[in-house]
Formats: structure tokens, C-alpha cells, sequence
């Protein structure tokens, strides 16, 4: 019967391309074995210290990686090097831990030389051993057969030297530049120094928490916020220092000072393993909610995958994530007690991503949001503070007033300040689903009161029978001289404060309505279905008029409705101008429709004032003649 037949030499570089998708991670790789190769060593022999170069060589397209570590005999070569899949300081490492000697390696020599044949041509190794007679040199051209050579003592120092002959199309490698970041990123904390070229070390070797004075709390967070202040671009604006007993974690996440929107899809760090770079970037290890934090973590109790670009998602795994969030909700919340005006740039700064996911995450939301600031007339308040400084109502509840807009800033402010009361703007993403959660979740003390879409009788006095006969005529009038614009109104003759204000605005239906057209028009993969959306939109907005509040109190709203015939031509432009006062004073947006008819307006009002005041008769509306 046939056999299947296999091909070597593209089995192996098939397997080093699987295993190893980024071609930059062979310099990783040999770099974590010339670590364990001087740890190894340093177990008998703490001298000389241990120190790792790496030499260019442009003219032969070479890397060389040298150690002076424990080296290799004869035996090592054909039982770990020679053999595909065999994982030498992995076994050096269990062996010695079987007779109680701990040592800190952290790579698996087969498989990581396996690595330089996702770029090499060729591979030699040259090793010996600290006191052997002999050295040894190993050449392969990623297949099966393999030389094999003695050669003198003298002619390979204690340790072992690996050159990667680089192929034709892998040159890049040779750049002193991008080899420096690679060993920044996957080999910085590595306890011994990298040269290169002489010239080094090029690693920092030592994290702040790897250095003495980790344990002084003002001396950490000093080291600490300089060294993530070098390692990225944003200046933290909160350092958050993470020594974990179990699983065993080191490191430090930190907050930026400022926010960058579309940024990652979660917080991400520089996930480290024993030292080694395993994982950089990774947005899975924090909690979802957590998309405003980075960082730089070193867990040795993970367990790295084969190729060592992530993690087994196993007990530790989840115990981390679980003690990472709790670790960054303290942080926050000490933030908040101990430095108020930083917790509140912190929040400003990042607003759509701890709102966003303090509404979206129940957890974290419960842990933080009687900490979140939210704008009042009275400057940022916590709901508590907001609370404890409202009236209770004969209920016993406290009214929670809000408004949807923040433009709306203006007339609700000044409503609620003449009746002592607070008001919060919820203009920005997620505030008004938080105030409506804290609401539901304090529904036995707390009574929502939204100013925009609600006639409150505590902010507005209804009038009697009288009274609202007499303002009829002026609240049809009103109507009328608007019904040709595109937007309903619907006035309402009513008693509020301050008595400056002539008319109220209420619209929060219509401008979300307006608001949810406009995200959709900024979001391209939706233009398929706008025509529908606007339609829907549209009926929303003729279901939901604007409400238009005449003051009674007022001197201006007091003289109108005392016209006997306010449907006159020439009160119109009055009338209109009262509705495009409200407008601008409640900052809401104007069509450019309705920017013309204000803009003709005024100019006619303008210009019948200048009339009266030099003593002409102004002219007719329909003819424009005096």
C-alpha cells in the first residue's frame, strides 16, 4: 500500500509559521532562551552577570544572539535541539524544580528556536558549557538533516551563540531601529542587559515594581506615572498600582489625561509573563467596562499558549480579571474622596466611556454611580449632594429634575433657581438612563421630575377660569401665526418664574427625535434605510409638538393678550418673534427656513420700531406702503 510521504523541511517551517503568525517574534524567542539559558546557570554559579548580545552583520544578512549562560553538551543538542517539538529548559526547569530548585525561566528552547525559521535560512548554534573541554556547532537549513560539529574550548566562551542567516525577502530585520522595538516591546523587564552592537543595554531591565522602594506609596506612584508617562503617548491622569498575591501580578494600569474616541474596543495592556512580553495590546484581559484604562501587567501564574501570544482563559485568568476590576474601582473611588477636582477632569475627560459603561454594566455601575458628577445650576454634583439639597415633598420623596438637551440650559436653570430647586442638565450620552436606574432603584424616595417633557404644576401655576378665557384668543393666535412653519407648536397660557421669563420651550421629544436623525446621517452603513428612518422620525415629530409657555406675569405676554384683536397682520411678526425668542433663549437649533423668517422678521420689527420712534406710521403689512 502507498505511503503518504512528508516533506521535512516544509513541515518544519509550516509548523514555525503556525505556530508564529508575527515574523518579528523569533527575536522574542531567542531572547527568552539566552534568559533561561543565564538563569540556569546562575543556580551554581551567581558569576559572572548575566548578559545577552545581539550583533548585525548587513554583508551576510546575519543575527547573532549570544549568552553567557550554561550552554549545551553533546547530549543536550540531540535530545532538545535536534529533536522537533522538544522543549529543553522547560525540562531543565522540571527537572530541577523535582529536587526542590526553584528557577525562573520562562521559554521552551526546541520550540522557540522553531521560530527563527519563520524568516531564517539558516541556523547555527554555537555552545558550551561552563568548564566542558569541548564546545559544539549545530547548523540546520529547516530540514531534517543537521551538522553536527566539535570544536576546541577556546574557540566559544561559556553560553551559546545562535546566528540566524535571514532570508532574501527578510532583510528588514537587519535595521538596528526595529530591532531596538521589538526589544522594547516583548524583552523590556528582562533582568539582564541586551546589547546591541555593543551599545546598550537597550532594555530598561527593571519596572518600577520590580525596584525597592515599590512598597513606599508615594515613592511608587512617582515611579510609576514617569515610567507610563515614557512607556505611551497620553500622561496618566490616574495611576493605579497593581501587586496582587493570587494570582501573583505586578505592574500598573493607569487612566490617561485625555480621551481619544474610537480608540480600542476595551482597555488594553501589555500583558507580561514572567518578565516576557506575551501579549501586547490585549483588550480581553480587564473587564469590558473598563475601555478607559491601559497598562502594563506581569502575571506568572498565566499559562501561555504554545506560540506564546496569549493566554489560556483558565482559573487564573478569570480570578485576574475579577481582582483587576475590583483594583480599578478603588482606585476611582479613593480618587473621588481623596482628589475631587482630579476625579472630576477624569470623569469630564472620559464621559461616553465610564457613563457609557457604568449604564451598559450593572456592576459597575451600582460600585460608582453615587461618585459620577452631573451638571446642575448649582456647579457638578453627585446624586446624593443633588438630593440632600432638594425639598422633600409631603411624601417624603425628593424631586429629581432634569432636561434631555443641554442646550435647554438657559430657561431650565432659570425656572428652577426662582423656586430655589435644582435642575441637572442630562444632556450628554447615558446621563438620563443613570438618573432613571438611580430613580427605579430609589423609586420609595425619589420622584422623576423631567422638565422638558413635563407641565409640573411646581414650576408652572395654571390659571383660573378667568384667566384662561382671557389668553385664549392669544394663545390661537399664536398658533396660527405659526402653523405655517414646519414645526407644530401648541401654546399654553401659564404662571411661572422668574417673571423675565416671557415663554417657555418645551421640546425634549422633538429634538431627541432630531437628535437620533442626525447620528444616523453621521453613520454611512445606515444610509440604505434613511428614507425610512425620516419618515419615522418625522410622524415622532408631528405626534410631539413643541409646547410654547406664555408667562402671564410677564409685561410683554400681559400686553398681548390685552389685544383685542391679536390676529392683526401687524401683531404677527410680534407673535413670531416671541416663538424665535424662545428658540435662541432654550439654544435650540433653527432650520435655515426658519433662520430666513426670524432673520425677515426682525428686520420688520426693526424697522416699525425705528418708525414709532421718529413718529412715522408704519407701513401696511400686505402692501408695505404707509
Amino acid at each position: 500500500m502507498p505511503k503518504m510521504r512528508t516533506s521535512f523541511q516544509g513541515l518544519v517551517r509550516l509548523l514555525a509559521k503556525s505556530l508564529y503568525p508575527e515574523p518579528d517574534v523569533f527575536i522574542r524567542e531567542l531572547l527568552q532562551n539566552a534568559h533561561d539559558s543565564i538563569q540556569l546557570r546562575r543556580i551554581h554559579d551567581p558569576e559572572p552577570p548575566g548578559e545577552i548580545r545581539i550583533e548585525v552583520d548587513e554583508s551576510n544578512r546575519t543575527l547573532s544572539f549570544s549568552d553567557n549562560g550554561t550552554g549545551m553538551d553533546r547530549r543536550d543538542i540531540e535530545e532538545f535541539l535536534s529533536v522537533i517539538g522538544s522543549t529543553g529548559t522547560g525540562s531543565h526547569t522540571r527537572e530541577l524544580a523535582a529536587r526542590d530548585v526553584a528557577v525562573a525561566t520562562i521559554g521552551q528552547f526546541g520550540i522557540g528556536l522553531l521560530s527563527a525559521f519563520v524568516v531564517a535560512e539558516r541556523i547555527e548554534v554555537q555552545t558550551r558549557k561552563p568548564m566542558a573541554t569541548q564546545a559544539w556547532r549545530w547548523v540546520n537549513h529547516g530540514g531534517e538533516d543537521y551538522e553536527l560539529d566539535a570544536l576546541p574550548a577556546n574557540s566559544q566562551p561559556p553560553g551559546t551563540r545562535v546566528t540566524v542567516t535571514l532570508a532574501a525577502n527578510q532583510t528588514a530585520f537587519l535595521d538596528g531601529r526595529l530591532i531596538h522595538r521589538i526589544v522594547r516591546r516583548y524583552a523590556d523587564f528582562l533582568p539582564f542587559p541586551i546589547l546591541l552592537n555593543g551599545f546598550g543595554p537597550i532594555n530598561a531591565v527593571n519596572a518600577p515594581w520590580h525596584e525597592p522602594d515599590w512598597r513606599d506609596p508615594g515613592e511608587r506612584e512617582r515611579s510609576l506615572s514617569a515610567f507610563l508617562s515614557q512607556r505611551y503617548a497620553d500622561p496618566p491622569l490616574l495611576t493605579i498600582p497593581i501587586d496582587l498575591a493570587q494570582p501573583r501580578t505586578l505592574g500598573g494600569l493607569f487612566i490617561p489625561a485625555r480621551y481619544t474616541p474610537g480608540g480600542p474596543a476595551g482597555g488594553a495592556v501589555d500583558l507580561f509573563q514572567a518578565r516576557m512580553c506575551i501579549r501586547a495590546n490585549d483588550t480581553e484581559l480587564l473587564p469590558e467596562w473598563a475601555r478607559f484604562v491601559r497598562g502594563v501587567l506581569d502575571c506568572p501564574d498565566l499559562q501561555p499558549t504554545a506560540a506564546r501570544d496569549n493566554v489560556m482563559r483558565d482559573a487564573a485568568y478569570h480570578a485576574l480579571r475579577e481582582a483587576l476590576g475590583a483594583s480599578i474601582v478603588a482606585a476611582l473611588l479613593d480618587l473621588a474622596t481623596r482628589d475631587r477636582p482630579r476625579f472630576l477632569q477624569l470623569c469630564d475627560w472620559h464621559h461616553d466611556a465610564i457613563k457609557g459603561m457604568a449604564a451598559r454594566h450593572a456592576e459597575f455601575g451600582a460600585a460608582v454611580l453615587d461618585h459620577l458628577p452631573f451638571e446642575t445650576n448649582q456647579g457638578l454634583l453627585t446624586l446624593p449632594d443633588y438630593l440632600s439639597r432638594q425639598p422633600a415633598t409631603t411624601e417624603g420623596k425628593r424631586s429629581l429634575y432634569f432636561f434631555t438637551h443641554e442646550a435647554d440650559a438657559n430657561q431650565f436653570y432659570a425656572l428652577c433657581q426662582a423656586r430655589q430647586l435644582l435642575a441637572i442638565n442630562a444632556g450628554r450620552p447615558f446621563d438620563e438612563t443613570l438618573l432613571r436606574r438611580y430613580a427605579s432603584q430609589s423609586s420609595d424616595t425619589v420622584t422623576l421630575k423631567p422638565l422638558d417633557r413635563l407641565d409640573d404644576p411646581t414650576l408652572y401655576q395654571g390659571l383660573d377660569t378667568a384667566e384662561q378665557i382671557a389668553y385664549v384668543r392669544l394663545e390661537r393666535a399664536l398658533e396660527r401665526a405659526l402653523s405655517e412653519r414646519e414645526i407644530p407648536v401648541r401654546a399654553r397660557a401659564s404662571r411661572f418664574q422668574p417673571t423675565s421669563l416671557s415663554v417657555a420651550l418645551l421640546a425634549g421629544q422633538r429634538v431627541a427625535a432630531f437628535d437620533e436623525m442626525e447620528r444616523a446621517l453621521e453613520k454611512s452603513f445606515l444610509l440604505e434605510g434613511l428614507a425610512e428612518l425620516a419618515g419615522e422620525v418625522r410622524e415622532r415629530l408631528r405626534s410631539q409638538p413643541l409646547t410654547l409657555l406664555l408667562n402671564v406675569d410677564h409685561p410683554l405676554v400681559q400686553r398681548l393678550g390685552e389685544l383685542p384683536d391679536p390676529d392683526n397682520p401687524r401683531y404677527r411678526p410680534l407673535l413670531v418673534g416671541l416663538y424665535h425668542g424662545a428658540l435662541l433663549n432654550a439654544q435650540h437649533r433653527l432650520t435655515p427656513a426658519a433662520a430666513r423668517r426670524f432673520h425677515a422678521d426682525l428686520q420688520a420689527l426693526l424697522l416699525d420700531h425705528l418708525d414709532l420712534w421718529l413718529g412715522q406710521e408704519p407701513p401696511s403689512p400686505a402692501t408695505g406702503r404707509r
